[in-house]
């Protein structure tokens, strides 16, 4: 069994917002991304940047729109996103495997990289970005009480 996402790695263009930072194109954020990243926040799930462009303008528009902050690590450069996936991997320690990292990217091509140099971090289209928070994978349960029983009250099933 997989561990649940720790971090979701984005890709900003055409994924977090509209259009492209680097051809100066409109940069409205979507409200669907912007509602899984607040509610992946809530959950305690770490956010990072794994971007294309020019670092300088990636960053001002992110200060810009007032998302600086709810990242934890930013890439950004022209190099392989799955190098960028390993580096932010490497920033943020915190025990976290490869397996517990995600990334969201609108482009086919960038997630087939990552998947065929990362086949631990699980890749997402960006149009499927609103139903993220649904999935398993991100449902992070912080139970307060007692764990409950198994059923027919078998924690386990010895294979015989």
């Amino acid at each position: 069994m997989r561990p649940a996402v720790r971090c979701l790695v984005w890709e900003l263009n055409e994924t977090l917002w509209e259009g492209v930072v680097h051809d100066e194109t409109g940069t409205t954020p979507r409200p669907p991304a912007l509602r899984t990243l607040t509610k992946l926040s809530e959950r305690g799930v770490l956010h990072a940047v794994a971007a294309r462009g020019d670092r300088a303008r990636t960053l001002h528009t992110l200060y810009r729109h007032g998302l600086y902050d709810m990242f934890s690590a930013v890439e950004v450069g022209w190099g392989r996103k799955s190098a960028s996936i390993v580096r932010i991997a490497g920033t943020l320690g915190l025990g976290l495997g490869l397996d517990s990292l995600a990334f969201v990217d609108a482009e086919p091509v960038e997630r087939a990289e990552v998947s065929r140099a990362l086949p631990m971090v699980r890749c997402y289209a960006a149009r499927n970005v609103d139903v993220l928070p649904l999935l398993p994978d991100f449902r992070h349960e912080l139970r307060s009480g007692p764990v409950p029983t198994p059923p027919l009250g078998f924690a386990r099933v010895p294979a015989f």
